[in-house]
């Protein structure tokens, strides 16, 4: 800008320096309005929160007020004033990267399922080949003397060896293409855990998101209220109640992602920047009117004024963008024999697609689904096929869904507790609760390659048909075989580094080394 005299030029640069220092005032009051509001308020003679209410109560999770007091700007940072226009495009590119990052689906099978009747484990010792232990050990996994794993081929497809008669095999394979098969490897983690309880804690969904780039929306989508959007405890080690949750039961109720309030906090920083500027070019009493507008408010006006426009915040999430139906790479082509809408009439199968969504585009770090009916004995073989061929479809759904997005992603399988059956000629029925032949199940897909593998067996199981629990520390301990699944997809999805930070921020020591205890080869 040019002035007339150097006079005028004086006086202008004083306007821009005293409207800075106001602005930086202005500023420093909300930052201490943003520090007290984030504080928990914690009393020594309250128990600890653990309801919604007590959580909202201590300040460990936000309400809707809390969305409209600090305002827009209060989300911004102090940096965001600073920041060179040209580093806000390598700020987008790291943008894009971090939407690719690999996502972690959850998949809790509530009552004691039989995973160790369909992956074959044997008692083998880390890297070593499959050694079959007694055949009566396997007719207490539901295999009797006319398919014994010796006596029929086992199934490879994914790797780790799963009998022919699995139907979580057989349902991930209904609706899964033969590239994303090519793409996927399956491992399995030899664990006890106790019976029919929610007191296992087998879920590190919160671990897994600190190792992460936060999500867009959300650090977790789950089904259920709670640390973990399951049922099943939290791990403890990495637990935070303080990670941003989100109820997700199905499309509709996306739209509880995009309230204007949580869009707020999720801001770009390119958005960031934009109404950083904003601010910059009002007066201190327009900053402080603006300020007092509740955030509805907010949005419109710097919409109207033409400070943010739509695509940078509102239509990048609005509820019809983040609709599985919506997306073309989800309903162009139909999952095995199942169309898009056949699919998703199943509520198991919409809530599978819904958080590989939000997963594969970078919306949600975490995600858990909740699936019931799976305490199996006395249930017959039909009943346990029908639900086993169920989850298949779930995890199968998912892998599809991320290969079709060119994302990777892990999916965990546990169950609390598991099952035994009486040994027979055929695949015999389930017909006790037997804790002592739990295990996890994981199935990782690579964005364009199968991910390289060390082994598909962690653990061991005995001749007796049981987990060998003096072989590996994950044997007996519900919440190291959960801290071992959080490792895996450390392994997995390159984040090795972080992994051993949030053991460290938690006060935990390593328990593991990586030829006993990894599955998937650590990724760079």
């Amino acid at each position: 800008m040019k002035f007339k005299n150097r006079k005028e030029e004086a006086m202008a640069k004083f306007a821009v320096a005293q409207q800075k220092a106001a602005q930086d005032a202005q500023w420093k009051r909300q930052v201490e309005v943003m520090k007290e509001m984030k504080t928990p308020i914690l009393h020594a003679d309250h128990k600890l929160p653990t309801s919604r209410r007590d959580l909202l109560s201590a300040g460990l999770m936000s309400g809707l007020a809390y969305a409209a007091v600090p305002g827009l700007l209060s989300t911004i940072t102090t940096k965001a004033y600073g920041i060179d226009p040209a580093k806000c495009k390598a700020d987008a590119a790291e943008g894009a990267d971090a939407a690719a990052a690999a996502g972690y689906l959850h998949v809790e099978l509530s009552g004691g399922a039989g995973l160790s009747g369909n992956m074959v484990f044997g008692k083998q010792a880390a890297g070593a080949a499959l050694e079959l232990y007694a055949p009566e050990g396997y007719g207490t996994n539901g295999f009797g003397s006319m398919i014994r794993p010796g006596d029929v081929t086992l199934d490879t497809t994914f790797g780790a060896p799963f009998h022919p008669e699995s139907r979580i095999m057989q349902g991930m394979k209904s609706v899964m293409s033969p590239e994303a098969q090519a793409k996927t490897q399956a491992a399995g983690i030899a664990g006890t855990s106790g019976d029919d309880t929610r007191n296992n804690p087998l879920n590190p969904v919160q671990l897994v998101t600190k190792m992460r780039t936060p999500g867009a929306l959300t650090s977790i989508a789950g089904v259920q209220d709670g640390n973990t959007g399951g049922r099943t405890r939290e791990l403890d080690i990495g637990a935070d109640p303080s990670i941003p949750k989100a109820l997700v039961s199905n499309e509709q109720s996306l739209a509880n992602l995009v309230d204007p309030g949580l869009v707020a906090t999720r801001l770009s920083e390119q958005a960031a920047v934009k109404i950083a500027e904003t601010a910059g070019k009002l007066s201190e009493s327009k900053l402080a009117a603006f300020n007092k507008k509740d955030l509805n408010e907010q949005v419109q006006e710097l919409i109207a004024c033409g400070y943010l426009g739509a695509k940078d915040l509102l239509t990048e999430y609005t509820e019809d963008a983040l609709r599985p139906s919506n997306d073309a790479m989800l309903t162009g082509t139909p999952f095995g024999n199942l169309t898009f809408q056949q699919a998703v009439a199943d509520q198991n199968n919409e809530r599978s697609i819904v958080m590989s969504k939000l997963l594969t585009d970078g919306l949600a770090s975490g995600a858990t689904v909740v699936m019931g009916g799976y305490d199996y004995h006395g249930r017959g073989r039909q009943a346990q096929n029908d639900r086993d061929f169920a989850v298949g479809v779930v995890i199968g759904l998912a892998l599809e869904s991320a290969h079709r997005k060119s994302v990777p992603m892990m999916v965990a399988v546990t169950s609390d507790g598991s099952v035994a059956a009486l040994d027979g000629a055929g695949h015999e029925a389930y017909r006790s609760d037997s804790g002592a032949r739990g295990s996890a199940l994981m199935f990782g897909i690579g964005a364009a390659a199968a991910p390289e593998m060390v082994q598909n067996q962690i653990g061991k199981y005995s001749d007796a048909g049981a987990v060998d629990t003096s072989y590996l520390v994950t044997g007996n301990s519900p919440n190291l075989m959960a801290l071992a699944l959080a490792y895996n997809f450390a392994a997995f999805s390159g984040n090795m580094a972080n992994f051993d930070k949030a053991l460290s921020d938690a006060g935990a020591q390593m328990p593991f080394n990586q030829q006993e205890y990894l599955a998937f080869a650590p990724k760079a």
